[in-house]
């Protein structure tokens, strides 16, 4: 039974001893409404039909009539009532759905332990849990307020009520885009072009947030068309622009688990890839072109009428020497914003015909000759359907690689949706998977069947794994590598990933670390999309073209009220700036008589004297800097797929942590954590906020003794003392 349906004993890790069917009860009743019984459904003329309610997809509806047969209708052709109905209910099937995987992927495990004689490492109590489902749902440690609700709450569902607020939350969002923008290398600016990718990003963030099937959003990733601005979908295929058959090599790491990159030049002797068929699959992207025809518009002003304004504006004889120069100094300005915008211009992803697939010159083997045409054909199976040939290329390369007879596909996704949560997958390396390798390949078999089960919901197939018993163990922490044999008796010990290092610094900091998010990128395509619009006027134009030239990044980064991160409002007051230059805390500021708006708005000065941008990873310009905290602690620079980004350690890690600008940022009276301590009196009470907030638990055992003679004074520097002591903990950087 999995053990995050039930409260533990915070200071035990016993297994409860509710049933499972219970249990599963005690979910359905939290999370879904009760499974629908038959009614009349009534169409919207009025007709009506009886049947059980099966579920809800694709816009269809799913009705088993009195006969025992099942029929779809279409969503819209019922009536309005019925149509709230069957959205309302539309989870209710999954229910079902879910308990059986976990039924399955338990057994699964358990079968594996059994033949090798191991069993579970043993059971999670609440602060352990609390911690590890934050990190691994929300990517960030719970806030002081969030743990001590957890811990303090007496609900026997509690563990479940916390899986749906986080499994609904937008920090769940900013965790899983991080998680794909690192496989998809995703950049902030497309390489090789001026445009930037925020609209791919915000749009990748809304599929996330909305839980669309995943078979469905790489349909849309491979078939998209069109300019940025109008789809930013195209994003996907811009990232590799002018790099097709790279892109081929990543597309079948990602989305396959198949490593195909070797046969790009040569036949591969370990994988037995051939370079032809490399070709082969490569074919259905030949017509694949990332350029076209730039936008013409008359109305756009050109180079002379903006010399003629211009001098009209500011009163310059042309024919002067002098007024010449200062003409031309002030059309100068514009010119790299018109460079831009018609480089911009080029830019579209669209099908070309007639534009085979051709071998390369230095082809050497003897199954074809060198530049001989190569037509598309898949890798493995087969295409399926007979309208196969009224698709394009790409949309037929789409078909069959999202197609539920690709068994690949399926096992790809549910083979690091587990890694994501259990430190690694079934099947290791994650980019070439091997079933016949697969130290339980029944696990493998059964993930890749309940993620068709569940129709790609990568929601629910979380929901699942942090269900599972092999989740909810205790971390194993026997160093493994990928080659060794593991059978799951928990999940493996794991250091937080950077940008969960980040985000948890980021949640100490502020309380709410989701205070400052990415446009959507908007407003900066309208700029650049000069040429596909109609300025009113000249002076429009140029207007235009200053706000291009005033943009910043940063400019995007914005709060509830649409105020950029560069923008806020801040406390005048100046801050000293030195930091230690020793392993040691950096320096402490009173801040004596200061409100708690006061002391924010100065650790928000802090910050910005620092160029810190107080947001979550996901919204930062991606990659970071090479100086930058996220950097340091390994984050992918998003150039490859293999092993980019890195949980080793470091010494600039330890420095980052010990005296570094977050840290010290961090360790003043402005952060949430002096804040949630503020109006305590006991130095005990201020030590348990400082436990909560770093650790997700309270102070315990000798650990009250070590820390009483240190407390005495009870200043603020000593409680900055004691945070900066358990940031540099183990405990504080891994999952458990």
């Amino acid at each position: 039974m999995p053990c995050s349906l039930f409260q533990l004993n915070p200071q035990s890790g016993t297994q409860p001893t509710r049933s499972f069917a219970s249990a599963i009860a005690g979910l359905t009743a939290v999370l879904l409404t009760s499974f629908a019984p038959a009614k009349t459904w009534v169409d919207s003329t009025g007709n009506p039909m009886n049947g059980d309610f099966l579920g809800l997809k694709d816009g269809k509806v799913a009705i088993r009539l009195e006969d025992g047969k099942t029929t779809q209708v279409p969503l819209q052709a019922l009536s309005k009532v019925d149509q709230e109905f069957a959205k309302k209910r539309s989870f209710t099937y999954k229910a079902e759905l879910v308990a059986l995987a976990v039924r399955r992927i338990d057994a699964a495990v358990e079968n594996g332990l059994k033949e090798q004689d191991l069993k579970y490492n043993g059971g999670l109590n609440d602060h352990m849990f609390l911690r590890r489902i934050y990190l691994d749902l929300a990517g960030r440690i719970p806030n002081y307020k969030e743990a001590r609700d957890f811990l303090n709450s007496r609900s026997p569902q509690k563990r479940q009520e916390l899986i749906t607020k986080l499994l609904s939350s937008v920090d769940y969002t900013s965790h899983n885009y991080n998680y794909f923008a690192e496989q998809l290398r995703i950049q902030s600016r497309f390489p090789g072009t001026v445009l930037r990718n925020d609209a791919f990003i915000y749009w990748l963030k809304e599929q996330i947030q909305t839980n669309r099937p995943y078979d469905e959003l790489v349909r849309e990733l491979i078939t998209a068309e069109g300019r940025i601005w109008d789809n930013p979908a195209v994003g996907y295929h811009l990232r590799d622009k002018d790099m097709k058959l790279d892109h081929v090599a990543f597309m079948g790491k990602v989305f396959l688990g198949t490593d195909i990159t070797c046969a790009q030049c040569h036949d591969d002797p370990f994988s037995n890839w051939t370079q032809y068929e490399y070709y082969e699959l490569s074919a259905y992207l030949s017509g694949l072109e990332h350029k076209g025809p730039k936008p013409k518009n008359k109305a756009i002003p050109n180079r002379k009428q903006i010399e003629q304004y211009l001098a009209q504006k500011n009163n310059l004889d042309p024919s002067k020497e002098e007024d010449k120069e200062k003409l031309r100094n002030l059309v100068r300005r514009y010119d790299r914003p018109l460079r831009d915008i018609d480089r911009a211009g080029e830019f579209v992803v669209r099908n070309v015909k007639d534009r085979p697939m051709r071998l390369p010159a230095t082809y050497e083997y003897d199954d074809a000759m060198p530049q001989e045409v190569v037509p598309p054909r898949v890798l493995f199976g087969k295409e399926q359907g007979a309208a196969v040939a009224a698709l394009t290329p790409r949309e037929r390369l789409a078909a069959w690689l999202t197609s539920r007879d690709n068994k690949k596909f399926a096992m790809n996704i549910a083979n690091r949706m587990w890694a994501k949560f259990m430190g690694r997958g079934v099947s290791e390396p994650l980019y070439n998977i091997n079933p016949r390798k697969a130290y339980n390949p029944e696990l493998l078999k059964v993930l890749a069947e309940e993620m068709l089960v569940l129709d790609f919901d990568l929601k629910a197939f979380a929901w699942v794994i942090v269900n599972t018993k092999a989740y909810n163990q205790l971390a194993t922490r026997t160093k493994s590598s990928e080659a060794d044999p593991y059978y799951f008796q928990g999940p493996i010990l794991r250091r937080m990933t950077a940008e969960q290092v980040w985000d948890s610094m980021m949640t100490l900091m502020l309380g709410d670390p989701n205070q400052f998010r990415l446009e959507s990128g908007e407003e900066v395509n309208e700029l650049m999309n000069l040429a596909g619009q109609s300025p009113s006027s000249v002076e429009a134009f140029l207007a235009s073209l200053d706000e291009y030239n005033k943009f910043r990044p940063e400019h995007l980064i914005v709060n509830a009220e649409g105020v950029s991160i560069l923008e806020a409002k801040l406390a005048p007051q100046e801050t000293a700036g030195a930091f230690g230059t020793n392993l040691t805390r950096p320096p402490f500021k009173k801040m004596e008589g200061k409100s708690a708006e006061g002391a924010m708005a100065e650790l928000m000065n802090q910050a910005k004297k620092k160029k810190i941008l107080l947001a979550r990873a996901s919204e930062l310009p991606q990659p970071s800097d090479p100086a930058h905290f996220l950097s340091q602690f390994g984050q992918s620079q998003r150039t490859f797929v293999i092993r980019a980004s890195s949980l080793d350690g470091s010494v600039p890690q330890v420095m980052e942590l010990m005296n570094g600008y977050t840290t010290e940022i961090l360790t003043q009276p402005g952060s949430k954590i002096f804040m949630d301590m503020k109006n305590l009196r006991s130095n005990f009470e201020k030590a348990d906020v400082v436990f909560m907030s770093i650790l997700s638990r309270r102070a315990v055992g000798n650990e009250h003794n070590l820390i009483d003679k240190e407390l005495r004074s009870g200043s603020d520097e000593v409680f900055a003392d004691l945070i900066w002591a358990l940031l540099n903990t183990p405990e504080f950087l891994f999952v458990k």
